[in-house]
């Protein structure tokens, strides 16, 4: 992975970023149909472009991976600061600047090809450069792909468990 370039995404990312979207759909959807959807493919590039159009803080980033022109992955993130209250709170993390991972995805040919840890990597960067202390994100607990690559190749552990019950 010699070629692999990240950069910031741009607009012209949207064919290749709708792409990979509906890649992970697909795995998610496979790993908890009840829960996943593949979207709608119509319009779903400009969805993509004005995303991508839109004004982005400065706590906010969102990274593509690239090779020879080619989108293969994505990150987007945004960095958290202390809570006015956190000296109130239970866990120490609301007294912390953190980063927050909204979004990983890398194109199903490129898996387990070091393009998701390079950009995770870049992520982590990105956030001590901001005097992050701590990166946080969820997954689906059952994810075959992404539970050993988060706690085994890059380091992250489980702290909480989410839970939901459908209301029919």
């Amino acid at each position: 992975m010699d070629s692999l370039i990240v950069r910031p995404a741009r607009t012209s990312d949207a064919i290749d970023l709708a792409r990979n979207w509906i890649e992970v759909a697909h795995h998610y959807v496979e790993l908890d149909p009840e829960a996943a959807q593949v979207p709608s493919t119509d319009g779903l590039v400009d969805f993509f472009k004005e995303l991508l159009g839109r004004h982005r803080s400065e706590d906010s980033v969102w990274l593509v991976a690239e090779i020879d022109g080619q989108v293969i992955g994505d990150i987007s993130a945004r960095l958290e600061r202390p809570a006015k209250d956190a000296e109130r709170q239970v866990m120490r993390y609301p007294g912390e600047i953190r980063v927050y991972i909204d979004a990983l995805g890398v194109a199903e040919a490129f898996r387990r090809e070091g393009v998701g840890t390079r950009l995770m990597q870049t992520i982590e960067q990105w956030g001590r450069d901001r005097g992050a202390v701590r990166v946080m994100l969820d997954t689906h607990a059952r994810s075959p792909l992404s539970v050993p690559f988060y706690e085994r190749r890059m380091g992250y552990r489980r702290r909480s468990i989410v839970f939901e019950k459908r209301l029919d």
